[in-house]
């Protein structure tokens, strides 16, 4: 049984019972866009409700008061440069995610509540951290998986040109957009494409168990080796309308393979894009 808990600040705790091994999610950490940033976590403890057994749900949207503890925020690049995001209102997030048995579904809503579009609009997904030693730290890199030309790849073997995380496209010229280039300096870049749906994931250290993340339309993905021990699976919302609502599934799957997990996740959230 998979069982999971907002905590007190921005995570929700998730237990796997059987496994006695715990993860956390920020859920999701970014929404960005051609028109801006409409979420970034720092300041961010949603307020969840209880949808069900084991299900919990939070509505938010970006407000001039969130934008203006955000811009008090100040990070900076290895050259010391300060980063400077446009924050924009008009799109209302509903996130619910549920634990179920071997699973947690997630699902991430979008509604355009502007008079103006918004131009190819992206989520990182939620940030997936490893809390347990059994997934942390030895080898993590060669340990994490990706899918590629329908087959599971370690990430050890690609390509990447910052050996402690990466980003990884499906479409390579998806490098060269101006919501990509934003956080470039931070997560770098990878020459392979991957195959999108983008499906990642990670195995214990015994190889006796793993993870699986994915989101249906995602595009690209993440992976972070530093103290996060984090994945991203980052669905792709494209251009919303006004008075429009975009959904996308997701889903962490947990068993003894990572490529049967994958299988099945690709089976699960695979559709055209819209």
């Amino acid at each position: 049984m998979i069982r999971v808990q907002p905590a007190k600040t921005r995570f929700v705790d998730i237990h796997h019972v059987d496994w006695d091994l715990k993860w956390s999610i920020q859920f999701p950490e970014v929404i960005t866009s051609m028109n801006g940033v409409t979420m970034m976590w720092q300041k961010i403890c949603p307020q969840w409700t209880r949808t069900g057994d084991n299900a919990w749900a939070y509505e938010w949207q970006t407000t001039p008061e969130y934008i203006k503890e955000q811009l008090a925020y100040r990070q900076k690049d290895p050259s010391g440069r300060v980063i400077r995001h446009n924050f924009i209102t008009g799109l209302v997030l509903r996130a619910s995610l549920s634990g179920l048995e071997d699973r947690v579904e997630l699902t991430l809503t979008l509604t355009n509540q502007s008079s103006a579009r918004f131009y190819d609009v992206v989520s990182d997904g939620g940030c997936l951290q490893a809390k347990s030693s059994d997934f942390l730290d030895q080898d993590e890199v060669k340990r994490s998986c990706i899918m590629v030309n329908g087959k599971p790849e370690s990430m050890g073997d690609l390509h990447r040109t910052m050996e402690i995380r990466t980003a990884y496209h499906a479409d390579l010229m998806d490098y060269e957009k101006e919501w990509v280039n934003r956080s470039a300096w931070f997560w770098g870049r990878s020459n392979t494409a991957i195959d999108r749906p983008a499906i990642l994931g990670a195995v214990s250290h015994d190889r006796s168990r793993a993870i699986a993340l994915g989101y249906e339309c995602a595009t690209s993905a993440l992976q972070n080796a530093d103290g996060h021990h984090c994945l991203h699976s980052r669905p792709l919302f494209g251009n919303i309308e006004p008075g429009q609502s975009v959904t996308r599934r997701g889903c962490i799957r947990f068993g003894s393979e990572f490529p049967a997990l994958a299988k099945r996740l690709g089976k699960l959230l695979d559709r055209p894009d819209t």
